[in-house]
């Protein structure tokens, strides 16, 4: 089956130039927010969705914003890369996750609630936004490729009789010889994004990583614990995510401010 993904995927059309030009220009430290502006302007569809996040409740946000400068003026440069990534990515897709027995909504619950909370959680470390934002949002996206993939091959209807949600990425790994993870780490590759997001999506189930990518990992682990496409922070979501975080020795205060608003959030999406 993963050659087959792996077919689809390079049929894949690149994604929009603007998404290259935003890569580049980030990596130097001297950008500033109207060189940023200038790309994601160019863009009509970037810049609409970014002025839609950027009034969405669920940044926490208040006052109106009208215009790209403001939006990356209030998300930062690194953020605003992260949900621009993220939306060039999830326009590529026709989303039908019917193999998986889960709605289009619910998928798109499940990576804007990722999404928000890592912004509230690093709210005061808005630097690894860049990476954490995108991995966030676009996280489960190699499960697309999977169903669509399915119901090419006439597959879904054997692959849902034996898809096990609780343990869905084992389950995966049992039914396909492969998993999402993998699946979104050789979608990063054919788009060529940068290489830390690509290593991050790599190294995030491994046991042994480079140390320089613990502060993205770490994070990931700890949200993916909470949040899955299945289930929202139930009692043993949330247990287990706080042994991550006690466990990595992240910031557990800000966590649990995060987690306190987690409902209201669900309310918000």
């Amino acid at each position: 089956m993963k050659s087959l993904i792996c077919a689809d995927i390079e049929a894949l059309p690149p994604l929009p130039q603007t998404i290259a030009e935003l890569q580049q220009i980030c990596l130097d430290e001297e950008t500033t927010t109207k060189q940023v502006a200038n790309i994601i302007e160019k863009d009509p569809f970037l810049t609409a969705d970014l002025i839609k996040n950027a009034n969405s409740p669920l940044y926490g946000y208040t006052r109106k914003i009208s215009s790209v400068f403001q939006a990356i003026s209030m998300f930062g440069i690194s953020t605003t890369k992260g949900l621009a990534i993220a939306s060039a990515i999830k326009s590529s897709f026709q989303i039908d996750l019917s193999p998986y027995n889960i709605t289009t909504k619910q998928f798109t619950l499940t990576a804007n609630l990722k999404s928000a909370f890592l912004f509230q959680w690093y709210h005061n470390n808005k630097e690894l936004l860049g990476i954490l934002m995108p991995c966030s949002l676009v996280m489960h996206i190699g499960m697309v490729a999977i169903s669509d993939c399915l119901k090419k091959k006439n597959q879904e209807q054997n692959f849902m009789q034996k898809f096990n949600p609780e343990s869905f990425i084992d389950s995966e790994n049992a039914l396909l010889g492969c998993n999402q993870f993998e699946i979104l780490e050789l979608l990063f590759e054919h788009w060529n994004f940068e290489n830390t997001m690509t290593q991050t999506v790599h190294y995030l189930l491994e046991e042994e990583f480079p140390k320089e990518l613990e502060s993205y990992i770490y994070p990931l682990r700890a949200v993916n614990a909470l949040i899955s496409p299945f289930s929202i922070a139930s009692p043993t979501q949330i247990n287990t995510a706080l042994q991550c975080v006690r466990h990595y020795k992240l910031d557990v205060e800000s966590f649990n401010t995060a987690l306190n608003n987690i409902h209201k959030l669900q309310e918000l999406i």
